[in-house]
């Protein structure tokens, strides 16, 4: 159907097609606000140090993917919703937490979703403290790798710039003790507005498959009068054609046969 044919259509049934918008959009609007609300809650960290040479900014980028898995992980989730005093159902402690980390910016961003908006912030940020934890600290007397070797008593007896040298020749081979760090670049906060059910989009989609409806219907009942308008016309000249026009008309009179002449059977 056409733009000028839909015209008459419109003037004819746009009463029908509104009403059926509004209606569906308040029904969306009813059920919609009635469903339970969800809130997310967001904290990204850092792997690694902020700045440092390229093997060591590699292997923090891989430890990233680490960090991400682990994050939605039962035993993290779990403590961290203890930690957050979080009542979580066990289906929600295997979807409520998701992650995802970047290799070349080493950002881990973790996603918390849960139907109380503080609650939800809680949460991430005991999942970013669990994920902190994950990386035990060596006892004090012994030191990470690289102090260990800093502290030997030969290496200590030698000029600082030499110290300094040893410990960039150590840290190339056995690799940077800030690798597997773990901080903070974007603490979680309370969000403001929920993220489902999205309410305005529900309603205006209703309003749109309401809107399609009645103008199906509308097409349909357009699409019968027609039908029966073109079923009447054809009765109407197959009746003519065999009755010769209307009942009661006068048979029609011969070009011969004028006024003043009759012709030959009247004569006889």
């Amino acid at each position: 159907m056409t733009g000028s044919g839909l015209m008459p259509l419109l003037r004819t049934w746009w009463w029908l097609i509104a009403a059926a918008a509004a209606i569906s959009a308040l029904l969306a609007w009813a059920i919609a606000s009635q469903e339970q609300k969800t809130y997310q809650a967001d904290v990204k960290l850092l792997v690694g140090p902020v700045s440092a040479d390229l093997p060591t900014v590699q292997a923090s980028g891989a430890l990233g993917r680490t960090y991400a898995e682990l994050a939605h992980s039962r035993p993290v989730v779990t403590s961290a919703a203890r930690q957050a005093g979080v009542k979580l159902t066990p289906d929600q402690v295997d979807n409520a937490v998701t992650a995802t980390s970047n290799d070349v910016t080493r950002i881990v961003d973790v996603q918390v979703r849960y139907s109380n908006p503080e609650a939800a912030a809680k949460l991430a940020a005991g999942v970013a403290r669990q994920l902190q934890l994950l990386k035990r600290k060596p006892p004090t007397e012994s030191g990470d790798s690289v102090d260990a070797i800093m502290r030997d008593p030969g290496v200590v007896a030698l000029p600082a710039g030499v110290q300094k040298t040893i410990r960039a020749a150590v840290v190339d081979v056995v690799g940077s003790p800030d690798v597997g760090s773990l901080d903070v670049v974007d603490a979680p906060l309370k969000p403001r507005s929920a993220v489902s059910p999205k309410v305005p989009l529900l309603v205006l989609l209703a309003a749109l498959a309401g809107a399609l409806l009645a103008s199906v219907y509308a097409l349909m009942r357009e699409g019968i009068a027609s039908s029966r308008a073109s079923d009447s016309f054809e009765g109407f000249e197959v009746e003519n054609l065999f009755t010769g026009g209307s009942n009661g008309a006068a048979h029609p009179v011969e070009p011969h046969e004028t006024e003043g002449e009759l012709p030959d059977r009247e004569r006889w």
